[in-house]
């Protein structure tokens, strides 16, 4: 680039030099000329004298063409030009005149009068310097452009190399990082530049990855955990089953095989189910999704278990954007945590809200301006300690895990209704209540103008 730089501005500048100094001798033939034009008003032909380096030549024609004076370089020679000025200067380049060595002049022909008589003056200027100067212009480039073109080169080649060498550390830093040593950063250079803000882009990646790796394996150790205890049951049952045939009562081992195995089918579906709100994918595309209905199908299958009562009369009928399946899973969980917790009865709403806000986990005191949908389900059981509030939604996290394990909770309902609830847009939290626990969840509803 900078020797193609350097090429079009060699050009340019020659054309620059040429033009000027084309232009010096036009000047200096015209002003020769008008010079020696105004000599001629006192009516004598002046002595011209020959050239020289700085001086045109010059010659006097009358109107018949004859020369009257001529410079003695030019003695014996017919006008310069064949055109003859009447009103105004004329000039002409002129290849060779028999002077000097050849050289090319510009010649300029201008009217004057001679003891009344009119008569042209021509004066001529040698080109010559024009490619003497153009010449040692050429040569001054041919001189000085490999110069500048290795010094440029070097100059680029350092400064490049020291603005990249923070790149080729971070490169060297990333090649180091493997899945076990994400705690690992990249060097962050000062400044507020390009590299510097890519190195902090990387670091702030490398710690959400870190991050994400961390979550995961906690993940695998909870499910793992949570995995072994049923498994570790069933394999002691078995064993002493089997080195005691005829002392086990069968019925009673059947029972807490059953038991043991429906504990594991219902973690193992609820993995499966936060492995699809975590990826924001369901069974079925999104679509509308009538929030009462499912509420009323799920009610009435704990209606049909009879433990506890069911209050509805707070229901209306709203219709969100989803995927049916995984809300189906957020009221699923909800009622079977307040059907787990409460002594005798459940109370469920659904209304639509606009610009109320709740207080609770996440978005605590958000003023909603979209239309939106709030669903409640309270209990009258024990409540949720307001310290346990934003955990009850972590993963595996159980206020009292003993007496959970033996009623069926493994710690993952509410976590799928929050990643759920999250992925849809909304936002789910524990609101404070008189007796029991009331759990909010917010998502955003279609437009009015857009039901079918």
């Amino acid at each position: 680039m900078v020797g193609a730089g350097l090429v079009l501005a060699s050009v340019v500048v020659l054309a620059l030099v040429r033009n000027d100094l084309n232009g010096n001798a036009r000047s200096a033939a015209t002003e020769r000329a008008q010079d020696t034009a105004s000599q001629l008003t006192s009516g004598a032909l002046p002595v011209l004298p020959g050239t020289n380096e700085d001086r045109p030549v010059l010659q006097i024609v009358d109107q018949h063409g004859t020369v009257l004076a001529a410079s003695p370089e030019l003695r014996g020679r017919g006008p310069l030009l064949p055109q003859r000025p009447t009103d105004h200067a004329v000039g002409s380049r002129l290849r060779r005149l028999p002077i000097g060595d050849g050289a090319p002049y510009w010649v300029v022909g201008v009217p004057a009068h001679l003891a009344g008589r009119p008569v042209a003056v021509y004066a001529a200027a040698s080109l010559e310097p024009v490619g003497e100067g153009v010449d040692a212009a050429l040569s001054a480039f041919l001189v000085a452009s490999p110069v500048i073109l290795v010094v440029a080169g070097g100059t680029a080649w350092l400064l490049v190399g020291r603005a990249l060498r923070p790149v080729e550390a971070m490169r060297r830093q990333v090649a180091e990082i493997t899945s076990s040593e994400l705690d690992l950063r990249v060097p962050e250079p000062p400044g507020t530049d390009e590299i510097g803000r890519l190195a902090r882009t990387m670091n702030a990646m490398l710690e959400r990855l870190q991050q994400a790796g961390e979550r995961q394996r906690q993940f695998v150790s909870d499910a793992s955990h949570e995995l072994r205890s049923p498994l570790a049951v069933l394999r002691t049952r078995t064993e002493v089953g089997l080195a005691h045939p005829a002392a086990t009562e069968w019925p009673v081992f059947a029972r807490d095989v059953h038991r043991e195995v429906g504990r594991l089918d219902q973690l193992v579906e609820e993995l499966l189910e936060l492995s699809r709100s975590t990826n924001g994918s369901g069974a079925a595309p999104a679509s509308s999704v009538d929030l009462d209905e499912l509420l009323l199908t799920e009610v009435e299958a704990i209606r049909a278990r009879g433990q506890v009562d069911v209050d509805l009369s707070g229901l209306s009928p709203v219709r969100v954007q989803g995927y049916p399946q995984q809300l189906r899973a957020v009221v699923r969980n909800l009622l079977d945590n307040a059907e787990r917790h409460a002594h005798a009865r459940i109370a469920v709403r659904l209304f639509p809200v606009g610009d109320v806000s709740g207080r609770g986990y996440g978005n605590v005191g958000r003023v909603e301006a979209d239309p939106a949908a709030e669903l409640v389900v309270a209990d009258d059981g024990p409540g949720v300690d307001p310290t346990h509030r934003e955990q009850v939604f972590d993963r595996f996290f159980r206020v009292q895990s003993a007496r959970d394990r033996n009623s069926g909770g493994v710690g993952l309902g509410l976590a799928i209704v929050h990643d759920v609830v999250t992925s849809h847009g909304g936002r789910v939290w524990v609101a404070d209540s008189q007796t029991g626990a009331e759990f909010h969840v917010r998502l955003p509803v279609i437009p009015p103008g857009a039901l079918p």
